[in-house]
């Protein structure tokens, strides 16, 4: 069941990462950063999710060794450069720093969003990893549950078992504001954040526009309602909704919005397969590692320098170096891929 790249996705990934780009640079209170990890996290479980139901289909096992290898050549080699580019640039720390080696480690053993495990939250150098962390932890795990117990089963009763878990995380949530003071945590964790990337995987399973024929094709009138619940999302300031409820409400919105995206064919498909988002997604994952230490960058430099000013320049700066990564690492690590995959008998997209 070979799979065609699925254009619509690149539209939302390039949005994902501008939305995070922007609200770093200082317009967090105006530009919902966290929803863009959000989208991120569902795009995320869709797609994998997707894939491994292919494989199945076209194989009747999943791969769980070749999977890792792939998923191990396009994370690592882009991650470990730079976060080893920028600690050789921050040599001027006293040597004794303790969070130093700490956060070092923590970003390259994706424990950034557990600070307790290593004693340093986001570490002194690199990007904030925290979101990664999430994928990669749900990475390591999904595929092995998946191949054991998802794939054999009919997709409606699989999608079932990622709702009950998307509900069962929600649970989580409200258990835990309850008894910690700080509930801003929630935002970071694995375990409290999961719910964001299985909702993607709920999509996959059930009424995928992709695989499964005569899928559901949501209206206008139910994007419109989608719409207003994230906007409702976004309005609502409450610190107790935002940590629970929020994310639950905003993993069902997006099913619908990602349904209508993958299904449609005329001004919304074009849209979101414009060159210029197409250039962004293809630079999406570098973007998020470099764009951060970027903008920390610019301003102390250049701390008179307005917002626009700050944004162009961080943005063209972080846009040069992801485009070197990528002509250096990234798309010879692909073209590995590619051959890997090949060999390997899987299917033809990228994961």
């Amino acid at each position: 069941m070979p799979i065609n790249h699925i254009s619509p996705l690149d539209g939302f990934r390039a949005l994902a990462i501008l939305i995070v780009f922007v609200a770093h640079c200082g317009l967090e209170k105006l530009v919902p950063g966290g929803f863009g990890v959000t989208i991120f996290f569902f795009l995320s479980g869709y797609l994998i999710t997707t894939l491994l139901r292919a494989e199945f289909a076209q194989t009747g096992r999943i791969d769980i060794r070749a999977f890792y290898v792939r998923r191990s050549v396009r994370i690592l080699p882009s991650l470990y450069i730079t976060v080893l580019l920028l600690l050789g640039l921050t040599q001027w720390l006293p040597a004794e720093h303790p969070a130093e080696f700490w956060g070092v480690f923590s970003q390259l053993a994706f424990l950034t969003n557990y600070p307790w495990i290593t004693g340093n939250a986001q570490g002194v150098t690199g990007p904030p990893l925290w979101s990664l962390a999430v994928e990669e932890h749900f990475y390591l795990v999904f595929p092995v549950i998946f191949s054991a117990t998802l794939a054999a089963l009919p997709p409606r009763k699989a999608a079932g078992l990622c709702l009950g878990a998307c509900i069962a995380v929600l649970g989580i949530r409200l258990a835990t504001v309850a008894t910690i003071s700080d509930i801003g945590k929630v935002y970071y964790w694995t375990h409290t954040r999961i719910d964001s990337i299985l909702f993607g995987c709920c999509l996959a399973l059930w009424q995928n526009p992709v695989l499964d024929k005569g899928a559901w094709q949501p209206r206008i009138i139910h994007v419109l309602f989608a719409s207003a619940i994230l906007l409702g999302c976004l309005a609502i300031r409450d610190e107790l909704f935002r940590q629970t409820v929020r994310y639950t409400l905003q993993g069902g919105a997006l099913f619908v919005i990602f349904s209508y995206a993958i299904h449609d064919r005329g001004w919304v498909s074009i849209a979101l397969s414009t060159r210029p988002l197409r250039v962004i997604a293809l630079y999406s994952y570098t973007l998020y590692l470099i764009h951060v230490p970027i903008i920390a960058g610019v301003h102390a430099l250049f701390p008179a320098l307005g917002l626009l000013g700050l944004i162009v320049i961080s943005g063209a700066l972080s846009m040069l170096y992801a485009a070197g990564m990528y002509a250096l690492v990234e798309q010879p690590a692909a073209n590995w891929r590619r051959r890997f995959r090949s060999s390997s008998r899987t299917i033809p997209l990228a994961t």
